[in-house]
């Protein structure tokens, strides 16, 4: 598990690094509405990202779960025809986002985003290639999810560092030397998406062969995933809803420029839980496993352990960007109009993305033991009472209200659902995880009160001062978490209270 963990961040570490590296320059080189244009791209992938209906999460559980149960001759084929029956589900879930996208490019262009400098006719065509990369990107998460039951870590992160390279140094290449046109720069990016698909397709392949190179879809094999696939649909409908209903609003309320402001900010909070991917994409086939194996102990002391160690890393990283939001930006970017306008919606969005990042675990547990329930039910009533108030404070009050309903809903869930799951699926945990989380949130407090004069001290006008000025404050944060872990702790008292010999 450390293993396979360690080698998921060496790979995506690296990958969000130099996006976060290279991003900044794209806003250089294209211009805040290009930039803009980018931000909407991810936001209407993670909307198609409705198309999978859960079949990818659900085909990692279910090539998890083969392998945790005793091996036989038809259990090993039963990977590779039930990889082949979603390819043919997932053609015209491909095909019709694509057609939709292209049909409706015209109209987002004229009546939903509001540009200034950007031609009309360049934005029909950067969003009717959009569509083209969805298409492909479904099929590429899909064959990922397969080696991801597999767990195929050291290879696929192996793989992410070669796509990643190629799609931001090939961009930056592009953008600064050859074209500042959005649109050589989608091309570019629709050629990358295309080389990732046949990568992980390519792989996919050599391990779950289908039994006939033409072998259609086989619903023996489907049927039994259909139960907890339609759990993961739904929850994975209003998973998007709730966190990206507001992004969708915003691309209508801003100016096309502002919206390449915040889409800086919605890069940096959506980073806080990119930084738990890694961890995640080797912790659910593991709980599945021990699950599987009736070793349900080994399993709970997994996920306080994994809890741990996430909140240890991202509350003190969010607890600095909220208190210097404007210095981050402004030292990352170069851009002083960014930082200002983002001073005050970054840090909401930060914070609630921590906590977003904590009250995911709860869904973890459910996943390991294959029952949704619980976590449909109480995704329903949270869909019922945020999309409204979501709406109205996007709409009124706009990215102000945005970013303090996102906090709002995130720290009402935090209150209310991690009881509930822990109570229904591990008795007698709460207590433990809610110790680990109050310690980690005053530990960082404390550590921002010490480490603000340290900052002043150290920051000036220069960027790099600002960044080694936050880097230090960062490091004290989470110096105080981690000497107060009990397992320190402990280990500290014994060497100090050992006899002298």
């Amino acid at each position: 598990m450390i293993r396979n963990t360690g080698l998921s961040y060496a790979g995506q570490a690296y990958a969000l690094l130099i996006g976060l590296l290279i991003l900044p320059f794209y806003l250089g080189h294209l211009g805040a509405e290009a930039y803009g244009l980018i931000g909407f791209f991810a936001v209407l992938q993670a909307w198609l990202q409705l198309l999978d209906a859960g079949l990818s999460p659900s085909l990692v559980h279910r090539i998890a779960h083969f392998r945790g149960q005793t091996t036989m001759a038809a259990q090993r084929q039963e990977p590779g025809r039930l990889l082949r029956s979603f390819e043919v589900i997932f053609l015209p879930l491909a095909a019709l986002s694509v057609l939709g996208i292209h049909l409706g490019s015209e109209w987002i262009a004229h009546h939903w985003l509001q540009a200034q400098e950007l031609s009309t006719t360049t934005i029909v065509h950067c969003i009717s290639l959009m569509g083209l990369m969805i298409g492909l990107k479904l099929y590429a998460t899909l064959y990922k999810s397969g080696l991801q039951g597999l767990e195929l870590h050291a290879w696929l992160n192996g793989a992410n560092v070669l796509i990643a390279t190629l799609r931001y140094f090939g961009g930056l290449f592009l953008v600064a030397t050859i074209s500042q046109d959005p649109l050589d720069f989608f091309l570019f990016q629709l050629a990358v998406a295309l080389i990732e698909t046949l990568i992980f397709a390519a792989k996919a392949y050599s391990l779950m062969p289908p039994p006939r190179a033409l072998t259609g879809f086989d619903w023996a094999v489907v049927k039994p995933v259909l139960p907890f696939a339609a759990g993961m649909s739904l929850t994975s409908v209003l998973w998007i809803l709730l966190t990206q209903l507001d992004k969708v609003l915003l691309s209508n309320v801003l100016l096309l420029k502002e919206y390449g402001y915040f889409s800086l900010v919605a890069l940096v909070s959506t980073g806080i839980m990119t930084l738990t991917n890694p961890l995640v994409q080797t912790l659910l086939p593991r709980m599945t496993m021990l699950v599987s194996e009736g070793r349900i102990g080994d399993m709970q002391a997994l996920y306080l352990n994994a809890s741990r160690f996430v909140c240890s890393l991202l509350f003190p990283l969010s607890g600095v960007i909220a208190f210097h939001s404007a210095e981050l930006v402004f030292a990352w970017t170069g851009d002083q109009e960014a930082a200002q306008w983002s001073r005050l919606i970054l840090p909401w969005y930060v914070l609630g993305s921590a906590l977003m990042a904590a009250t995911a675990f709860q869904f973890y547990l459910q996943y390991a033991h294959g029952q949704l329930r619980l976590h449909v039910w109480f995704s329903l009533v949270s869909a019922a009472l945020s999309i409204p108030l979501v709406v109205y404070a996007a709409l009124e009050h706009g990215v102000h209200g945005a970013a303090l309903a996102w906090f709002g809903l995130r720290m009402l869930t935090f209150l209310i659902w991690p009881p509930m799951v822990h109570k229904r699926f591990a008795a007698g945990l709460h207590r433990h995880w809610l110790q680990d989380l109050l310690r980690i949130t005053a530990m960082t407090g404390l550590g921002l009160l010490l480490g603000e004069p340290v900052f002043n001290a150290i920051a000036s006008d220069n960027r790099f001062d600002i960044l080694l000025g936050l880097a230090v404050s960062g490091l004290i944060c989470l110096a105080l978490v981690t000497f107060t872990t009990r397992p320190v702790v402990t280990r500290l008292y014994l060497l100090m209270t050992k006899t002298s010999v």
